[in-house]
């Protein structure tokens, strides 16, 4: 079996925070006496390290034969060290931006199964600067072993017939339930603001930025008037993010402030904003901002209206195709900035396929799907977005695939996908067979009685 190399080096903080954010109160974690149980190079593995991922592995199941499990983690771990330490060798580096960048994607995944960063930080029992300062090195090692893993397998491909031989490979009776797929697009039109309203908005900012000149608390002005979920509760306050990692707008101001000064009023994509700037850190900034949005009035919402009954009928009576209204008639979806380039289809997070699980759609996406047969459109209704906008939407089902036996027709790409994995998993075991006859390791968990890491220990 693969062993899965890519998924699990980024187990460790993927897990840990999960745990963490389930829990009813402050996370506490068990507590260790620390000490060594490989080296591997010039690497190690710590008792406390160990101890966690079993944990993680044992979570919410009942493990059979959990030495075996124990056994297979440990030598998870050593495989990632070897990376690890040969990428290190080889001069490989990770730029501090995708490094914070990955670390500031995770918390935004990891807030909105919070529900917020107020309690995020409570489940934490830290502040996110402070998590992410805990959280850095594990993720510069995971991200040097994933590159590591990328360079043995670059040129790795894979042909038809050599799909067909893995296919064929498998028993009959051990080929996977895939459960129900579709492909499913959205159409958004937002609603257009007038001058009016955007002018509106800029006079309330100005009345809050002057009250903030004059000495009145950003943060209480931010609980009390902004605009923005994500921040409001935390009186406005940012995690921090580098280049690259907000709208070009924002971002364009956080690097033209001067620390504890407050922007003018400026727009971006969300509405108009007053930011101050705490800190800042080389190529990233701390800060914290007021978020005001321009509202529609009601003859906003009969042109949109009007427009998106518009596109509907052009789709029903075919004069128009799905990617073409997409691309013409879609509002910038400030969430997915692919999405024209997808045709508003819903991808799979996994696979990056335009397939994807039925389960895997948005609840109130599901609910519109469920009416629907394959090639048809849902009628234009009123939705809100995750930041609160009202908007039209369309939703269009291209195709439904019952649960069914996984097979070369219906199911080419997912097998062609596996079989490349097991390809690029053959690579790496032939890389680490070869390489760790090289590297210095030794295994010091006395306690486990592994017959699979006997061949790791060598003279």
């Amino acid at each position: 079996m693969m062993r899965g190399i890519v998924a699990w080096v980024f187990l460790f903080v993927y897990g840990a925070v999960q745990a963490q954010i389930k829990q009813s109160g402050p996370y506490l974690p068990p507590q260790y006496v620390d000490g060594i149980v490989a080296v591997v190079g010039s690497k190690i593995i710590l008792q406390s390290d160990f101890e966690t991922e079993k944990m993680q592995l044992t979570k919410g199941a009942a493990l059979k034969d959990s030495q075996t499990s124990h056994c297979k983690l440990l030598e998870d771990m050593i495989i990632q060290k070897l990376l690890l330490n040969q990428a290190e060798l080889d001069s490989l580096v990770v730029p501090d931006d995708q490094l914070e960048s990955e670390i500031d994607n995770r918390l935004r995944y990891y807030q909105r199964n919070a529900g917020s960063m107020a309690e995020l930080e409570k489940y934490l029992g830290k502040t996110v600067n402070e998590f992410k300062d805990d959280i850095r090195p594990k993720m510069k090692e995971q991200l040097l072993a994933k590159q590591m893993y990328g360079e043995i397998t670059k040129n790795i491909r894979i042909s038809p017939q050599e799909v067909k031989l893995f296919y064929d490979s498998i028993p009959m009776d051990s080929l996977p339930i895939v459960p129900t797929e579709v492909e499913v697009g959205q159409l958004m039109i937002e609603p257009m603001i007038t001058q009016e309203a955007k002018d509106f908005v800029k006079m309330q900012l100005e009345d809050i930025r002057a009250r903030v000149m004059r000495g009145e608390s950003f943060e209480k002005l931010a609980r009390a008037y902004s605009m923005d979920p994500g921040s409001k509760s935390q009186g406005g306050m940012l995690p921090e993010f580098g280049r690259g990692e907000m709208v070009p707008a924002f971002e364009r101001m956080a690097f033209r402030l001067k620390p504890d000064s407050v922007s003018p009023i400026f727009e971006s994509d969300y509405g108009f904003h007053i930011m101050k700037l705490l800190k800042r850190r080389g190529e990233r900034v701390i800060a914290m901002h007021i978020l005001i949005r321009a509202e529609n009035t009601t003859e906003d919402f009969k042109i949109a209206s009007m427009r998106v009954d518009s596109v509907y009928q052009l789709l029903q009576s075919g004069k128009l195709s799905w990617c073409e209204a997409v691309k013409k008639y879609a509002t910038e979806d400030k969430y997915n900035r692919d999405a024209k380039g997808n045709c508003g289809f819903i991808m799979d997070p996994m696979t990056g396929m335009q397939k994807t699980t039925f389960e895997y759609l948005p609840s109130e996406v599901k609910k519109t799907v469920d009416k629907l047969k394959p090639g048809e459109f849902s009628e234009p209704e009123m939705v809100t977005t995750q930041d609160g906008r009202s908007v039209y939407r369309i939703v269009y089902l291209q195709s439904f695939v019952a649960p069914h036996q996984a097979n070369l027709i219906q199911d080419y790409s997912r097998i062609q996908m596996e079989a490349e994995n097991r390809k690029k998993q053959k690579a790496v075991d032939s890389w680490v067979y070869k390489h760790r006859t090289k590297t210095y390791i030794r295994i010091k968990a006395r306690n486990l009685d592994c017959d699979n890491l006997i061949v790791w220990e060598h003279e």
